[in-house]
């Protein structure tokens, strides 16, 4: 099979960067972990990762608001006799400490402090609330329609992908997901050379943000296969059940 050159809007891009930031930022995390154990028994690693550090800009800079400084919330606390302080309290007292750590190193961390320590730049309220979660009407889908995925000039990606993994009952692989768009869908021949990378970024949204899809590849296979979540168990492992025949 030719390979495909994956096709992605600035949106999925952006999604897909901020996923393997925090990545990164998990594997460092456990680097210094392993490190400062083996420091404590007498192995030092000598492992230096602030050079990755440096290429990640810090979550907790995109907005002003999100940011309590300890004196701010100190009285809040002292109001509260005989309270324990709240674990998103401590949190973010936490994260104000280790701003003001970081900003002895880091430029752009520094250049961040001084802004939040500008008393003269007003925090804006927005006045957000939490929406109330709606109750979602399922509707039982026994069969593929094309009118029901298709909106104009869009195609509903990733409610086909999941309807179409729900009544096959078996993982499929991107290649036969495409293809079976490409006749149950009708497609055009513009949505045909899409369907691949559209496919693809479908199972990528499905799986990292709805949770509702896992895959799985063959030993010594860059084939990947994917299901639904349920299919799989907690280790990642394809129930029987669900096996492909």
């Amino acid at each position: 099979m030719e390979d495909t050159k994956l096709e992605f809007s600035p949106e999925e891009l952006e999604e897909m960067r901020q996923f393997y930031r925090d990545e990164l930022r998990t594997l460092i995390k456990k680097i210094e972990k392993v490190s400062s154990m083996l420091q404590k028994l007498g192995a030092p690693s000598n492992i230096d990762v602030s050079v990755y550090k440096k290429a990640l800009v810090p979550n907790e800079i995109y907005a002003k608001q999100i940011i309590i400084k300890p004196e701010e919330k100190t009285e809040k606390v002292e109001l509260k006799e005989g309270k324990k302080q709240k674990k998103s309290e401590a949190k973010m007292l936490s994260k104000w400490e280790d701003i003001v750590k970081r900003a002895e190193t880091d430029p752009s961390v520094k250049e961040f402090l001084e802004i939040m320590n500008d008393n003269s730049i007003p925090v804006i309220d927005f006045g957000f609330k939490k929406r109330e979660k709606k109750q979602k009407v399922e509707q039982v889908v026994d069969r593929i329609i094309p009118s029901n995925y298709k909106r104009a000039k869009n195609i509903l990606w990733s409610d086909y992908v999941y309807d179409k993994l729900r009544l096959t009952g078996y993982p499929l692989t991107v290649e036969e997901l495409k293809n079976a768009a490409i006749v149950e869908l009708e497609l055009d021949e513009d949505d045909k050379n899409a369907a691949f990378s559209a496919i693809h970024s479908a199972l990528f949204r499905l799986k990292k943000n709805q949770k509702s899809i896992n895959n799985y590849a063959l030993k010594g296979s860059r084939t990947s296969y994917y299901g639904l979540s349920e299919w799989f168990t907690k280790e990642g492992k394809l129930l029987k059940k669900y096996a492909r025949p």
